[in-house]
This record gives C-alpha cells, structure tokens and sequence, in this order.
C-alpha cells in the first residue's frame, strides 16, 4: 500500500502514535520501522499495525505533512537510537556471551552480546552495528579508525 492513494496522518495518543486517514476509516494504533537498512535512513518507512501487518508505506519523510513528519522524526529516532562507540575498553568472551565495556558518544558503557553472527552487522567494510542483547545497537562508524587496543578487544569477542 502506498502513501499516494491515502491521505492520512500521525497523531500522537498518550505514548503511542495512531493513523488517521481521511475517509474516516476508524484509527489505530501503529509502529513505524524503516522498510530498508539502517543506511537508507529517510526513505522507505513502513507503517505497520500491531500484527505487523504493513498499513501504508511512505517513500520518503518529506511526503508527510509537518505535524505527522515530526511523530516519525521522533518515533524512528526513538526505535533506532544508536550510541557510537569511539573505544573498546575491554572485551570477554564466556561461555557464549560476550561482554562489552566501551566508551560512546553518549559516555561509557556496558553491555551484553550473544552470537556475534547474528548480532554483528558489517554496513561496509569498514562500518559495522553491534545489537545488544536487549535490542540496543551500537556503530563503529570506522573500524580503521579505531585505536589498535580497541581492535584487538574486538577481534577477541567476534
């Protein structure tokens, strides 16, 4: 479904974001998720309801209307937070979990990774985002760029 054969808009309800279309279809409750990867961030963002079922895609943020761009500013900014990890204090790797102590550029932190195949994403050859185990994401913008200490932290726990 697409965006250019319904009008509608995002209203924010309390905590969550509901759609109203213009013919008077009753509202409901929706998510917004990116329909492409992170790297396409502004196109392409799926609308779905709380089965998961897609109830219109929007091509692009600049197709909405001001009030119902600003809910999906804010809902995907919320959904796809990412701290970028500038250093690698230190790594283990036990028993199938591996544990992360980085610094970000939103402070230090700590988490918990299991099954880097599954949870260590190469964007480019270069780039890659890091899943914790309760859904948080992580970006190295630059493996390059990283300090040598900080590779061999990473080398040990993917």
């Amino acid at each position: 479904m697409s965006n250019e054969n319904n009008s509608f808009k995002l209203i924010r309800k309390l905590d969550r974001v509901h759609i109203r279309f213009d013919d008077g279809a009753e509202e409901k409750p929706v998510k917004l998720v990116w329909a492409r990867p992170v790297s396409g961030a502004g196109q392409e963002i799926s609308v779905v309801d709380q089965d998961k079922k897609e109830v219109v895609m929007i091509r692009h943020l600049d197709d909405l209307d001001p009030e119902s761009r600003q809910i999906a500013e804010e809902e995907l900014d919320q959904r796809y937070l990412m701290s970028r990890i500038t250093r690698v204090v230190k790594t283990v790797a036990s028993f199938g979990s591996r544990y992360w102590d980085v610094e970000t550029t939103r402070g230090r932190q700590k988490f918990l990774m299991k099954d880097p195949s599954k949870n260590v994403i190469w964007v480019t050859d270069d780039r890659m985002v890091i899943r914790d185990t309760v859904g948080n994401r992580y970006e190295i913008e630059s493996y390059s760029a990283l300090d040598a200490k900080s590779k061999v932290e990473i080398e040990r726990v993917i």
